[in-house]
């Protein structure tokens, strides 16, 4: 029976060393005389992590602390931990195995060599039953050579020799804090002789999906002649529905052992939004019942293992446009088109190696709670860790995992060396059927951004990309396959592309910055593109993520020639766009925040309805990006760095849901305009069709007056883009400079089914947002359930009450977390909305929000209030 002893700990120690100085002070053996300044060290972990927890360098997320940490990484480290080897243990096969080491390590045990490895996807695995010292203590020490030489974000990718994150080497949202480490599990595994490597469960749906056929492939290695009964069940929430036992003569290696075993009735894995995601379980049991000298011994269970596995068809199909030449990229999952809303995902923390499982839900949960059904695993960041694809599977979050390769900004072509196409296919080798009974996992993509002659996407006859492609081919059969991203046949979404080549946007990158309160939708009402897999838009972080990591006194100005601005998101600082786009009225950082993030997220969800209002012509977004490793004062993300969202989150989480009502219009201030214009469109996700839909359109001021409104009846096909009907008002009709398109979607019995509102002004710019009167926000509060609250918000003031915002009132780094059904959004005089409110891992008495806006005095709301 295979059992497995772990490593990990708190309990390790670690130590730097320059170059080989360890070797010399024999620091890796037992009873060495190298006994001073040794700290305590947590593997799996990271060593910077390890270090600063010790108090030798600052906080490196404060400020520019992170320049003073950039020594780490140059030095050699040593991790060394005492374990003791049970007794009962001899005579097992007992394996060591190390999921990660980042990036290059040698492994002793009591002083033994037991060899070297590079590279931070593949484990290191080393058979060490005759090495252990039985019922005594034993010593395992992991040199950690000193982080390789390697690219940041601008150089050429024809440079880079190694299949490591580079974002650690500095990249436009993460500063220069190179990882090294053990950064995944370290275990002792004991089986009998016969040990099993890997079980690949491959299933095919049958025609209707009535049936499934379970291709159960299963790697055996063995130290003798054997023969053995390998026994397969599956289990579906507990109960057996499916299995098969055969009996096989094994010899001394590795051998494969074929199961088919057929599912009645299979119950479907599908991606959020679309229904539930089933997941099975595939156990395999290996016995030996004898050798070919002994027919009759044995009958000991000598390994067994357990994958889960979901049951789904997911096919590229083409889009609806007239260039042949085009790629598919509509995704089909189990027979149905399935529209992609997405996210751009990164590592959650530039210390990756550190566990941090609660954040890692929180993200996920996040995900799922705004509709998302496909995260793009980014190219410069991670092959993830397992409990990433197993939460996605939970989840029902499609991912499209790419190899670590990227852009550098000088030449984006992969080297064609020997030596590195013959590491990368190494790598995959060792990669893909590690991954590959994930459901959640769709896609491989051979890397972000990669580009050659005149800046266009490479394609599969670049030397390394075929090389992955035969690899996914060959390991992940049924995965789909992606060569880069952007993969052509242009890269960039631009005005001057879509003038040039209007069918050839196929899948495009950019831009990423606001475009402007007119050129933002300019933009995104000429696009053409059949996906859009990166692009989106900048702002800064929350208010409490600035003021834990800089200082108030250097918080003003927020522009690149603050340095501590400079040196936290450089690249995505806007402040210039911001005071113009506010008429240079926003003077404290404060302000600048909520400006900030008030464009960030009307230019991207405005981006997200107008290419969903082009489906299937188009087949989903992905905005860059979700989630981010490092408190940036100004970054691209929806959420800051300690997983609160900003403002866009709940804008794109709006613009995903099932059903939407949206408008297309050609600016956000409309000053010099005689009439103010849009049509009014609908989109649903939905597989059944809305019939008997009335959808009303109101024009109406800041003061609650109304300018103008409309409806529609109709139907709406299922997953089919409407135009509904036109809006003109002359303008000299709107009388407040502050204005707002309110928009509402209702079935046959009166419920709404979608609704959306726009601000806008009549001025050249959106000063009057900022000028508007005071007004009172009242709050009801009731419980609903132990952990979840139904806030009643209402404006009872004269004036539109402006962004109101909900946050845990709670310091940063507590326990637990909360969720809202909706925020950041804007009530009219007299108007009222129900917000859900659900706490997870809170206790009631510490349970405390803030409600604040823009244009009223900020409330306190706790478990005892209302």
């Amino acid at each position: 029976m295979t059992e497995r002893i772990c490593l990990n700990g708190s309990d390790w120690l670690f130590k730097d060393f320059v170059g080989e100085d360890w070797i010399w002070r024999n620091a890796e053996k037992p009873n060495t005389q190298d006994v001073r300044w040794w700290r305590k060290g947590t593997v799996p972990g990271t060593v910077l992590h390890d270090v600063w927890q010790n108090g030798e360098t600052p906080d490196p997320y404060y400020e520019r602390n992170s320049l003073l940490v950039e020594w780490v990484p140059e030095r050699t480290w040593v991790y060394k931990k005492t374990f003791r080897a049970e007794e009962r243990l001899r005579g097992k096969r007992i394996r060591l195995h190390f999921k990660g080491v980042d990036y290059e390590a040698q492994f002793f045990l009591n002083g033994r060599l037991l060899g070297r490895h590079r590279g931070m996807y593949a484990p290191a695995d080393f058979e060490v039953g005759d090495v252990l010292l039985y019922g005594q203590d034993n010593l395992l020490a992991v040199v950690i050579e000193k982080a390789p030489d390697e690219q940041p974000q601008v150089s050429k990718t024809s440079y880079v020799s190694t299949h490591k994150s580079r974002m650690t080497y500095w990249w436009d949202f993460c500063p220069r804090m190179i990882h090294q480490g053990i950064w995944d599990d370290v275990y002792l595994e004991a089986t009998g002789a016969v040990r099993i490597e890997d079980v690949y469960v491959r299933p095919q749906l049958a025609d209707g999906f009535g049936t499934a056929n379970l291709s159960v492939s299963t790697e055996l290695s063995s130290t003798a002649a054997k023969v053995v009964q390998v026994e397969t069940v599956i289990r579906f929430r507990g109960e057996r529905v499916g299995g098969a036992a055969t009996r096989h003569a094994v010899a001394p290696g590795d051998t494969r052992v074929n199961t088919l075993i057929e599912i009645s009735a299979p119950q479907l894995w599908w991606p959020n939004g679309s229904g539930e995601a089933h997941l099975y379980e595939a156990s395999v049991a290996v016995t030996e019942i004898g050798c070919r000298d002994e027919p009759n011994a044995g009958g000991a269970v000598s390994a067994h293992k357990t994958v889960m596995f979901g049951i789904r068809d997911v096919r590229f199909a083409g889009n609806d446009t007239p260039d042949a030449t085009a790629r598919p990229y509509t995704l089909v999952v189990n027979g149905e088109k399935t529209y992609i809303k997405g996210w751009n995902w990164v590592p959650i923390d530039v210390m990756y190696g550190v566990p941090r499982p609660e954040k890692l839900e929180r993200l996920l949960t996040l995900a799922r709670r705004a509709g998302v059904n496909m995260l793009r695993v980014w190219g410069g960041g991670l092959i993830e860790k397992d409990a990433f694809y197993d939460l996605c599977d939970r989840c029902g979050i499609m991912v499209w995992q790419e190899f670590i390769q990227s852009s550098s900004g000088i030449a984006n072509k992969p080297s064609e060396e020997p030596a590195f196409l013959d590491m990368m296919a190494r790598e995959a080798e060792s990669i893909i059927p590690r991954k590959r009974n994930h459901p959640s996992l769709v896609l491989w993509c051979g890397g972000n951004e990669l580009q050659g002659k005149g800046d266009l996407p490479l394609d599969d006859d670049e030397p390394v990309l075929a090389i992955l492609k035969d690899a996914v081919r060959r390991l992940h059969p049924g995965a789909l396959w992606l060569p880069t991203s952007p993969s052509g046949r242009l890269f960039m979404n631009s005005l001057e592309n879509a003038d040039k080549d209007p069918t050839g946007m196929h899948d495009v990158h950019g831009p990423w910055e606001h475009q402007g309160l007119t050129g933002q939708y300019t933009l995104y009402n000429r696009g053409t593109c059949l996906l859009h897999s990166e692009f989106g838009v900048e702002g800064m972080t929350n208010l409490k993520a600035l003021n834990a990591t800089i200082g108030e006194a250097n918080q003003w100005p927020p522009s690149k020639d603050n340095p501590v601005y400079f040196h936290r998101g450089a690249w995505w600082i806007n402040e210039l766009l911001v005071q113009r786009s506010f008429g240079g009225a926003i003077a404290d950082a404060a302000a600048m925040i909520k400006a900030s993030q008030f464009l960030q997220a009307e230019g991207l969800r405005y981006a997200l309805e107008a290419n969903r209002r082009r489906q299937w012509q188009n087949s989903g977004t992905l905005p860059w990006q979700f989630n981010e490793p490092f408190p940036n004062a100004y970054c691209t993300s929806a959420l800051d760095y300690y997983a609160n969202p900003k403002q866009v989150y709940y804008a794109v989480a709006r613009a995903y849901r099932p059903v939407s009502m949206t408008a297309r219009f050609a600016a956000q201030a409309w000053d010099g305009q005689r009439r103010f214009a849009a049509e009014l469109w609908a989109a649903s996700s939905l597989i059944r069709s809305l019939d008997g839909l009335e959808a009303e359109w109101r024009l109406i001021g800041a003061s609650g007056a109304r300018f103008g409104q409309g409806v529609w009846s109709g139907s709406l096909q299922s997953r089919t883009p409407l135009k509904l009907t036109g809006v003109e008002v002359p303008l000299e009709e709107v009388t407040d400079n502050l204005f707002f398109l309110v928009l509402e979607l209702k079935d046959a019995s009166g419920a709404v089914v979608a609704d959306n509102r726009y601000t806008f002004t009549r001025t050249a710019d959106l000063q009057p947002l900022l000028s508007v009167g005071q007004t009172c926000v009242q709050v009801g509060k009731r419980a609903s359930g132990r952990d979840r609250w139904q806030l009643e918000l209402l404006n009872a003031g004269d004036l539109a009450a402006l962004q109101l915002h909900l946050e845990d009132a709670r310091p940063l780094g507590v326990n637990g977390y909360v969720y809202f059904s909706d925020n950041d959004l804007t009530l009219l005089p007299g108007e009222r909305m129900t917000i859900a409110v659900d706490w997870s891992g809170v206790e009631e008495p510490q349970r405390e929000l803030e409600l604040s806006c823009w244009n009223s005095d900020v409330q306190s709301i706790r478990q005892t209030s209302c």
